[in-house]
């Protein structure tokens, strides 16, 4: 299943879209104007929205609201960058704009320990371990280097690197997933009740015209295929 990427932990996991083609036309940063700033969340949104199975969850539609505060308000408002929850949610969702391995380099600069530079005629990435991709033909050699030991594998598409940096520099545990439980959070057992009650009230808001007319739209657009329900919005 891995073919070529086995390896190396980090390549031979089948939970990254690996081989995934982009969507063209999604602009990607630094973007030229405001309406290229618009277009990539206005983007990141639908995407979200397109994730859920089922009804949209309350938790999604949460995170979309979240990143409407990102949008430009006026037309000569050009940011630099992404902010950094846009940036987050777009590596936690392996959101599919055509990102390079300039492009998103240049994104993660400063987002935390070992981003991307260039290097060793590819990239290299990480601090014990470290690692290194140089291009092949078709895609990318990898290395992983570990106190004097080296190991390799080869992701087979150009976009593969970029799908690897997603991976690796998202963050696969917030808690509480995975965490021992903090003191200073309260168990969660204490907001059960409360959480049913908003799942409750979340029922009463997806039976409304407007979320069922998303859903249907959501729907179509999944049985589609690609190319055949026009471009996110």
């Amino acid at each position: 299943m891995t073919g070529g990427r086995s390896g190396l932990s980090e390549t031979d996991r089948d939970d990254v879209p690996w081989g995934r083609a982009p969507v063209v036309g999604i602009p990607i940063p630094p973007f030229a104007d405001a309406a290229e700033h618009r277009t990539y969340l206005r983007s990141l949104q639908t995407f979200l929205l397109l994730l859920d199975r089922g009804e949209p969850s309350a938790a999604t539609i949460a995170l979309a609201a979240a990143l409407e505060a990102d949008l430009p308000r006026t037309a000569t408002a050009v940011p630099e960058r992404l902010s950094p929850l846009a940036l987050r949610v777009s590596l936690s969702t392996f959101f599919p704009a055509p990102w390079t391995p300039e492009a998103l380099a240049a994104a993660l600069s400063g987002f935390g320990y070992g981003t991307p530079v260039r290097g060793r005629g590819g990239w290299s990435w990480g601090g014990d371990p470290d690692y290194a991709a140089r291009p092949t033909r078709q895609g990318w050699e990898i290395e992983r280097h570990e106190r004097g030991s080296f190991s390799h594998a080869t992701l087979a598409h150009g976009d593969d690197l970029v799908l690897l940096w997603m991976d690796m520099f998202r963050n696969r545990f917030p808690y509480p997933i995975a965490h021992v439980a903090d003191p200073a959070a309260p168990a969660p057992g204490s907001l059960a009740d409360a959480a049913r009650a908003t799942l409750a009230a979340h029922a009463t808001n997806v039976a409304m015209p407007y979320l069922q007319n998303w859903i249907r739209e959501r729907d179509d657009g999944r049985e589609g295929g690609p190319g055949e329900a026009g471009p996110l919005r």
